[in-house]
């Protein structure tokens, strides 16, 4: 007999630093307003010449400059990115077949060839840095006198050994990746922030304090509400059901709680309850219930942490 063996699971950690660059990047695009304003400038710039282009973003994450290189296909086509003041480049990785049918749809084709993957010729990588000046152009004009985001196309890097140097291999980096399609084609672009630019750029041109400047904007928007009237959940006690119970409950059935903090005293029920907004992914109040005179108020004790579904 087969010995079994157990499966150990490869799980990626993501550290309070990575989650501290993916909560200021989106703290950013709040505070300054460009998360709304930012992908209908940029839709409209691209119509003009790819009327057709659909595109939404499929996932934001971090990586290291490492895994980024080492991902890389052999020919590429990866677009450097600076930003004053840093030395970090942004990069900006385009799919190769996508690429070449975005190039044949600029120089008037049907984009609906077949092309065997090879590093661009000259004519080729001008219209994909054409293309690609016109973005940074519309995102300057639409940054304004708000947070800098003056980027300037460097170079296009075709080989990847050309890309070994460029960066430390730990630098932290955010890739968003954009799900791109055109014609009967369609592929990704990635875009890689390095963590400076969020850390140390970004949020460093908010007026005040950067990374509570939303915070602050809602807590005043607040300030006009006497109170806010919510509906809630109180929880009295927890059961664990069976899957296989549970197909087989109907409505009058009883449930006794595994667990309650509940006690019968002469006033009636008094003890420990819970209580939740929507189904309690956000967390919740421990309170004291004083039973139903009075219309059945609680008295808060605490908080508890968000992730579990109850209903």
């Amino acid at each position: 007999m087969a010995q079994i063996k157990p499966f150990r699971f490869s799980l990626a950690k993501v550290s309070k630093a990575d989650n501290q660059i993916l909560s200021d990047l989106l703290e950013f695009l709040s505070s300054s307003g460009l998360q709304e304003t930012f992908p209908l400038s940029i839709r409209k710039s691209l119509n003009q010449y790819l009327p057709d282009l659909r595109y939404y973003l499929e996932r934001i994450e971090t990586l290291s400059y490492h895994d980024f290189f080492v991902s890389l296909p052999n020919p590429s086509s990866v677009a450097v990115i600076g930003l004053e003041p840093f030395k970090e480049k942004g990069l900006i990785e385009l799919d190769p077949a996508l690429s070449f049918t975005i190039i044949e749809k600029l120089l008037g084709g049907k984009g609906d060839t077949t092309f065997e993957l090879r590093p661009f010729t000259e004519t080729e990588q001008g219209v994909v840095e054409f293309l690609l000046l016109k973005l940074l152009a519309e995102i300057h004009k639409e940054a304004g006198n708000k947070p800098k985001l003056h980027f300037r196309l460097e170079r296009m890097v075709l080989e990847p050994a050309h890309l070994k140097a460029l960066l430390r291999d730990d630098l932290p980096m955010v890739c968003l990746k954009v799900h791109v399609a055109l014609s009967n084609k369609s592929g990704f672009v990635k875009i890689y922030l390095p963590a400076p630019w969020i850390l140390e750029g970004f949020l460093k041109d908010l007026p005040g304090d950067a990374k509570s400047h939303s915070h602050k904007a809602l807590k005043k928007s607040l300030r006009r509400f006497d109170f806010l009237p919510i509906d809630m959940k109180c929880g009295l006690g927890e059961a664990e059901v069976g899957f296989s119970d549970f197909e087989k409950l109907e409505e009058g059935d009883v449930i006794l709680f595994d667990e309650t903090h509940l006690q019968h005293k002469k006033e009636g029920w008094r003890g420990g309850v819970k209580l939740f907004v929507g189904e309690g992914e956000a967390g919740g109040l421990t309170a004291i219930w004083e039973g139903f005179s009075g219309g059945g108020l609680c008295r808060i004790t605490g908080q508890l942490a968000g992730g579990k579904t109850y209903g």
